[in-house]
């Protein structure tokens, strides 16, 4: 009976040591307890407001926000598609009228491929072929030369001349065929930079045939280029596009030199200017939407229209005086003596 006291106590007593270790170690890997909070009370799970992006004035449609024109406030909701960085909206455009206070959304901010073009740039679509396209080449963010081939039949040029030449200089490919801008950025993020033969695999999709996702719309050839064009040289690719062939050329990207228009000729427009303009507004036919507004026609697209020069009026000269003359005589001069016969 004694023995079988001592063991139980040994038991007992191995137990207990156990069971203070086990104590010790949860006691330990418990979250230690801030200054001045007491031991029962517990941390909140989430902060009490969040921050949230508002408008600080009136933001009217159209107009890029700047960093004055907002603030941020705490909200006790978490916002769904809001800013909760100020930086991220600095120069962003809303789509429409945000009122003081507003809280800001994504779905209230312009989105899409209109963001890709520059102030006082278009983005025209023009067709393409293997041969028209420097062989399938080219890639959205490339620079790219335009050249305009008028056929000598069934085109502009009826007096039996071909005709082929510089149209368009250093055009930003926004989108070609199925691939736009966002797209290349996007792969080149995933996968790195890509090698030189693998641009041109990317644009005809017949690169790497591990690349599964990709649809069949995306390996079909290029039928199109999206390209960005400034607004006054718009009608010069439209038309071109219709009564010619039009051929892209790729260029390096730091390759930035340009044709000097002040060496020739700048042909009329279609709308000719009102002449009792003043010295104002003769200055404002020059800017890029009015000179697109005046328009082109195909003799001054082909280089057989008149100057722009000659739709202006011409300045006034004062008359000239003319020279006092007799009746019946001839006037006679030798060296500063000026003297009249009469005829008989």
């Amino acid at each position: 009976m004694l023995k079988l006291t001592r063991v139980a106590a040994i038991l007992l007593i191995g137990l207990a040591v156990i069971l203070a270790i086990v104590a010790f170690g949860i006691s330990r890997r418990a979250a230690p307890v801030a200054p001045g909070i007491p031991a029962t009370a517990s941390a909140p799970a989430q902060p009490a407001t969040w921050p949230v992006v508002e408008a600080a004035v009136a933001l009217p449609a159209g107009r890029p926000i700047a960093a004055g024109d907002l603030r941020v406030t705490g909200h006790p909701e978490q916002s769904t598609g809001g800013y909760t960085s100020i930086n991220a909206l600095v120069g962003a455009v809303p789509t429409q009228d945000i009122a003081v206070g507003a809280r800001i959304s994504a779905s209230q901010i312009a989105q899409g491929f209109s963001l890709r073009l520059n102030p006082g740039e278009r983005a025209l679509a023009v067709p393409v072929d293997e041969l028209a396209a420097a062989g399938n080449r080219i890639q959205p963010g490339d620079f790219v030369d335009v050249f305009l081939n008028l056929r000598a039949s069934g085109g502009l040029r009826n007096d039996g001349d071909a005709q082929t030449r510089l149209l368009l200089s250093r055009l930003r490919v926004l989108s070609y065929g199925a691939h736009d801008l966002q797209t290349v950025t996007d792969a080149a993020a995933d996968v790195g930079q890509p090698s030189p033969d693998s641009r041109a695999q990317d644009i005809t999709g017949s690169g790497d045939a591990g690349s599964s996702s990709r649809s069949d719309a995306t390996t079909a050839p290029a039928r199109s280029a999206v390209l960005a064009v400034p607004v006054a040289e718009a009608n010069r690719l439209l038309l071109g596009a219709q009564q010619g062939k039009l051929f892209l050329a790729l260029r390096n990207p730091a390759d930035i030199g340009l044709p000097d228009h002040a060496l020739f000729p700048t042909p009329g427009g279609v709308l000719s200017p009102r002449r009792e303009l003043s010295t104002e507004e003769r200055l404002a036919l020059q800017r890029p939407e009015n000179d697109a507004y005046a328009g082109l026609d195909s003799d001054a697209l082909s280089g057989r229209g008149r100057s722009s020069m000659a739709t202006l009026p011409a300045p006034t000269s004062t008359p000239r005086r003319a020279s006092p003359r007799t009746d019946r005589g001839i006037e006679i001069i030798r060296g500063d003596i000026s003297s009249h016969s009469r005829s008989r």
